[in-house]
Formats: structure tokens, C-alpha cells, sequence
């Protein structure tokens, strides 16, 4: 088995369906699998898998795992020499899972590969980027504020300055493609990020394993953004954010940085 598709759901049975079908539509020439970890779902979703679906490996959890613990749980029964931790909320439209897993077969240093990341009307997304610190997330701010009202503007920009391949620190969890090795060498996702900051966590434990950590735009999906989180108000998301976002912070940056976050998020009545 080449490549073991992981997918946490929850709540997201037409997202699901969705990037289901496209998977199997797209995907060729290559050895793959598919499975899905259900968190607890009150739609349909589990219904879909199992009478649309038949070949893919549901697991029902009778809680909401979360996404880390998810993609723990999946990861654990994969055969696959790649896992792909891929949301619900993506669609591929290239045989994109052939093209990384190919990239990964040339370049044994490579720990973990991401595509090229479009909205869903084909505009740039960010999807990689320097790990973050202070200095970091107040300048990746000021680029998510800029793109989001020139966004016409900024994205064919910012798709020009990030066209090439290089190495980076870290790579969305919408759709990451991860060396078996290299995940089971770090033990795979913290489970003490519910949701959130899981992705950066992850590739920089491998990274700092001896991986590389690579961002290939040769190939393309399409990412809705924030569907995959099911039906979630938008409150308590904010609040898991903030819970991980200090997790990373205490974890990597040390009491400072920490500190200094957690002041600007009371000042900012974020916390």
C-alpha cells in the first residue's frame, strides 16, 4: 500500500461526500486506501460512507475525538508507506495524491510534502509558511487582513512570491502528506491540540527529527477553509483556537512569549 488517505469527520456529510468522490475520481495509478474517522456525528455522515463508500475504512467514535486524536486513530490502522491527513472540506481536481507521493519516493530526506492550496473559485490560499513566534503572527496577520479585503489583489501576488519549491516550516493539515516513517519517529499528532496548531506542532517535530518539511505547488487542491469543523459556533472555535494557540506557545517559545500572547489576547478581549 502507497498511501493511506486519513480523513476526520464530523457533522460534514455533504463536505465528505464531496472530497469521497473526488478522491476516487482523480486518483490513479497508484496504490491507495481510505479511512475515515467519524467524531461522533449527528448527520448522516457514517449512512454515507457505508452505503456510497463501501471500500473505505470507517471508524465510529462515540465521542468527538477531535482532530489530532482522529488522525492518531486513523494513522493507527494505516498500511500505508504515506499518510495523507486530508479534511473534508478539500476537493482534488488533479491526481495530486500520485504527484506527492512521487515527489516523496525521489527525496528520501523529505519528511512531509503540501500542494499548492486554491479557494474555491481557483484564488491562492495560504497553506505553508515559517513557524510561528511573536514577530511571525503579527506579520502573517497583517497578510490575512490585507488578503482579505484586496483579496483580487493580494492572492496573485502572494501565489507568485510562493510558486516554487522549497523547504518550509510548516504545512496546513488540510492536506499534508507524511512519511509513515517520520510520523511514528515523533509519534504523531499532540493530543493535547484539540484542533489547531496540530499541523505547525507536527511538521516542526519532525523537522527538528531530521525531516524536511517541503512545499510542492506542482500540484493544486481545492480547500473550502473552515468546513470541515462541522456545525460549530463560531465562539467556541475561537476559543479551542486560543486554548492551542497558548498550548504552541508554552510547548515551544518558552514563559515569555507566552506571557506576552496571553496579555495582548486579554488586552484585545481575545482570552
Amino acid at each position: 500500500m502507497k498511501v493511506s488517505i486519513i480523513l476526520v469527520n464530523y457533522n460534514s456529510s455533504a463536505l465528505l461526500r464531496q472530497c469521497l468522490k473526488s478522491i476516487y475520481e482523480q486518483t490513479k495509478e497508484i496504490s491507495f486506501e481510505i479511512i475515515v474517522v467519524d467524531n461522533a456525528s449527528s448527520d448522516n455522515s457514517r449512512q454515507i460512507v457505508r452505503s456510497e463508500f463501501p471500500h473505505v475504512h470507517l471508524i465510529e467514535s462515540s465521542a468527538n475525538l477531535g482532530f489530532s486524536r482522529g488522525n492518531n486513530l486513523g494513522a493507527s490502522l494505516a498500511k500505508g508507506t504515506y499518510l495523507l491527513f486530508l479534511n473534508t472540506d478539500t476537493s482534488l481536481f488533479e491526481n495530486s495524491i500520485k504527484v506527492l507521493a512521487d515527489f516523496l519516493d525521489e527525496h528520501p530526506a523529505i519528511g512531509a510534502i503540501g500542494p499548492k492550496i486554491l479557494f474555491e473559485d481557483r484564488c491562492f490560499q495560504l497553506s505553508s509558511g515559517r513557524l510561528p513566534n511573536l514577530f511571525r503572527e503579527f506579520a502573517d496577520k497583517i497578510v490575512h487582513s490585507l488578503v482579505r479585503k484586496w483579496r483580487k489583489i493580494m492572492c496573485p501576488l502572494l501565489e507568485r512570491w510562493r510558486n516554487t519549491t522549497k523547504a518550509v516550516g510548516w504545512l496546513t493539515g488540510a492536506c499534508l502528506m507524511v512519511r509513515q516513517k517520520a510520523f511514528l519517529q515523533v509519534n504523531g499528532f499532540d493530543e493535547n491540540l484539540f484542533m489547531y496548531f496540530e499541523d505547525k506542532d507536527l511538521c516542526k517535530r519532525i523537522n527538528a527529527s531530521g525531516w524536511q518539511i517541503m512545499y510542492y505547488p506542482v500540484t493544486s487542491i481545492i480547500h473550502l477553509l473552515a468546513g470541515s469543523s462541522g456545525n460549530v459556533n463560531t465562539q467556541k472555535i475561537n476559543e479551542i483556537y486560543r486554548t492551542s494557540q497558548l498550548y504552541y506557545y508554552r510547548k515551544h517559545l518558552g514563559r515569555l512569549q507566552s506571557a506576552i500572547v496571553r496579555m495582548y489576547l486579554h488586552a484585545t478581549g481575545n482570552l
